[in-house]
């Protein structure tokens, strides 16, 4: 019993000072890294940058296959993106390098915990540089990444298999940026990305992708209180620009995607406003089957809106007029699947 005790103690240290020398050494890698990564953002010239970046590159990777790197923060690395998985197996690591004309490139690692055999993958992702909605009907593999930076992950669970929500950012060019929301799984322990999990007015979507002028900023995000997906919804600046995604901006209503188990529903026209500041505000959620307003649905306020309460009251030619006017002057337009009709709010 006394030699047991001994040996449990003996593995203990042995763990312990184990895991002490390799955060030693992944904070030596770490400020190597800040190092290197500080001089590739205050560098000019795209030779210089492309070089410093590919430095950059291979010490991470060598500082991710360090023993702990999966957990490790990496906190001094501040213009790097690094997320969890919310079952922690997964993390995403992108970043980007911008050259004198202004565009952009992308580069990520992706890791992959397997519990069952205690080892960690990790896989560097290929761009291959094309139009994203010449894949935004692809599933994509880690040899030809479109490219972007990935801030959240969210868990979802369909037939006891992990697929990963992701939302993500590119910059696309000087006059539009792209938002987009795409599904990361893995076969064995190679990513993937693009899934059928959409459910869009078009039918299913692999992943869903939103243009819009680089002059505005568009929200999308994770509400893990109402477990949805929220975005601001995107028309374009004049119906005559409706097929230049470069001129669709937020129009101050809220579209959502709700999880419910099998796929991501579109809900159009939510509130956009968390439980608490509802209670704070005590505002009247129009979404409640009680609330008098609107008989339970809420009415998003737009120029047509205002538009039909000038027409109240007036005769079946009046507002057959107003109609032929409200038309000829433009319609709103989806910011999913390429700018479809957007049904009329009443």
């Amino acid at each position: 019993m006394k030699y047991t005790v001994l040996l449990f103690i003996f593995v203990l240290f042995s763990l312990t000072v184990f895991s002490q020398k390799n955060d030693a050494q992944l904070r030596e890698k770490e400020n190597e890294l800040s190092l290197i990564l500080n001089e590739l953002r205050s560098t000019k010239g795209d030779e210089e940058i492309n070089k410093l970046n590919e430095k950059f590159k291979k010490e991470f990777g060598k500082a991710l296959n360090v023993e702990g790197a999966f957990d490790f923060p990496f906190t001094a690395l501040k213009s790097i993106g690094k997320i969890h998985s919310q079952d922690n197996l997964v993390r995403v690591i992108t970043w980007n390098i911008q050259y004198e004309d202004l565009s952009h490139n992308y580069f990520s690692f992706i890791m992959k915990k397997d519990e069952r055999r205690d080892r960690v993958y990790i896989t560097e992702l290929q761009r291959q540089r094309q139009p994203f909605m010449m894949i935004k009907d692809e599933t994509v593999t880690d040899e030809n990444w479109y490219g972007a930076l990935y801030y959240e992950i969210i868990d979802v669970e369909r037939r006891n298999r992990m697929y990963y929500t992701l939302l993500g950012y590119d910059a696309n060019n000087q006059v539009s940026s792209i938002k987009l929301i795409d599904v990361l799984y893995f076969t064995g322990s190679k990513p993937n990305f693009g899934y059928p999990f959409f459910n869009t007015k078009e039918g299913r979507e692999r992943r869903v992708i939103f243009e819009h002028a680089n002059k505005t900023t568009m929200s999308l995000k994770y509400d893990s209180q109402r477990d949805k997906i929220i975005f601001d919804h995107l028309t374009p600046e004049s119906p005559g620009l409706k097929e230049f995604r470069s001129h669709y901006v937020p129009d101050m209503s809220y579209d959502a995607l709700n999880w419910d188990g099998k796929q991501w529903n579109l809900e159009e026209d939510i509130i956009a406003i968390n439980k608490k500041e509802l209670e704070k505000t005590k505002w009247i959620n129009p979404e409640d089957p009680k609330s008098a307003i609107s008989g339970g649905r809420h009415q998003a306020i737009t120029p047509e809106d205002v538009e039909e309460g000038k027409n109240k009251g007036k005769t079946k030619k009046e507002k057959a007029a107003a109609k032929a006017r409200e038309k000829k002057n433009g319609e709103n337009y989806s910011n999913i699947k390429g700018g479809k009709k957007r049904k009329k709010r009443r």
